[in-house]
């Protein structure tokens, strides 16, 4: 892992230890870099779920990203500590949480200095541009559906993520 994303890492952790908040990353798996991917295109959810990794979905996402070629793409949370679906808002509305995400997420920009952000749902895309209004001047930014999504077959949701994949990379690759 690069020395700065590490860094960072570490500090993120630091920062949870103080809090009753626990903290989680993307880990690298099956080839895939997750967290620790350096490609300057970051893959960016909600937060962190308090499910266990690796589900099922994380094992179709994983898959699908090393078959489109984007095992080293930066995948990471907007909101680096774990809360159940419904505790998300609880988060949001916390001013002093949140100033502190935006502070590691924009830290974590620097490091990958991105092309593209793709965000994972409208909820995430929305709070991107909510604290980064000026966004669309630094990179490129593509919403995707979440792949947890759970209203839709998990065979549906996946394919429609690898159609959106394949526009972004074929933008990006111009």
């Amino acid at each position: 892992m690069d020395t700065d994303l590490q860094e960072l890492k570490e500090n993120i952790e630091n920062y949870a230890k103080g809090t009753s908040q626990e903290v989680w990353f993307y880990p690298e798996y099956e080839g895939v870099k997750g967290f620790s991917g350096m490609q300057n295109i970051i893959l960016l959810g909600l937060n962190p779920s308090s499910g266990t990794f690796p589900s099922s979905k994380d094992k179709l996402l994983y898959d699908l990203l090393k078959q489109k070629g984007l095992e080293f793409i930066h995948i990471t949370d907007f909101i680096k500590v774990r809360a159940k679906n419904k505790h998300v808002t609880n988060l949001i509305v916390n001013d002093e949480l949140m100033k502190k995400q935006v502070d590691f997420f924009s830290d974590e920009m620097n490091i990958i200095k991105p092309k593209i952000i793709i965000t994972m749902g409208y909820q995430c895309d929305n709070l991107l541009k909510q604290y980064f209004p000026k966004i669309d001047k630094i990179c490129k930014v593509y919403v995707i559906k979440h792949y947890g999504y759970r209203f839709k077959s998990v065979e549906k949701v996946f394919e429609e993520i690898s159609q959106q994949l394949d526009k972004i990379k074929e933008e990006y690759e111009k």
